[in-house]
């Protein structure tokens, strides 16, 4: 009899370890989601800002330099300080990817297309970057960018422009995190001790 209980006792034990077990990971795994997904916003915010300091000239050998007009090296160094802009982005989404992969594995798919909408998102801030840059490149010679509609369409993807309800952007991404925040949520609050 004594064993039985034992028994029953050191199985009751064993389900509640893993369930704590599986909770902590849930929890964990949660927490860092969300933060990688709040570094993306803030790397995109950054990306967005409408002000932007770069030098006249960009940073390449000095052979190069020579070679270019004062308009081809200003284009450069604009694209250099874009560049810069961009690379925390590149690192939250590397961060956010790998996270997704063990989220995908714990949760299943859901997760997953609830982040694709960032994802697009952040491919549009992309385009809009390089059809910028490529609109204002002075060796393009094999387009005109003279549609104002997709002009103002890149320009509202590019510069945040305030409130949400002056910038479309943004308020489209707000709404693509709060998606992700209700998924993940409720798995942080179930287990934050």
């Amino acid at each position: 009899m004594t064993a039985t209980i034992a028994g029953y006792v050191g199985l009751k034990g064993l389900d509640t370890w893993r369930r704590q077990l599986i909770g902590n990971t849930e929890y964990e795994l949660a927490k860092q989601l969300l933060k990688s997904v709040y570094e993306l916003r803030g790397a995109i915010t950054t990306v967005r800002h409408p002000f932007m300091q770069y030098s006249q000239e960009p940073d390449m050998a000095e052979e190069k330099l020579k070679e270019l007009s004062q308009r081809e090296k200003e284009w450069y160094a604009m694209a250099q300080a874009y560049q810069k802009r961009w690379e925390p982005v590149l690192k939250a989404k590397s961060e956010l990817d790998t996270l997704l992969l063990e989220a995908e594995v714990v949760w299943g798919k859901d997760i997953v297309e609830k982040i694709s909408l960032l994802n697009s998102l952040i491919g549009e801030l992309l385009w809009a970057i390089e059809d910028h840059l490529e609109a204002m490149n002075p060796n393009n010679h094999h387009k005109t960018y003279s549609d104002s509609d997709e002009i103002k369409k890149r320009r509202s993807i590019m510069y945040a422009r305030g409130s949400e309800d002056k910038d479309e952007y943004k308020k489209k991404f707000n709404e693509a995190i709060n998606t992700v925040e209700e998924e993940l949520k409720p798995h942080i609050e179930q287990y934050h001790h």
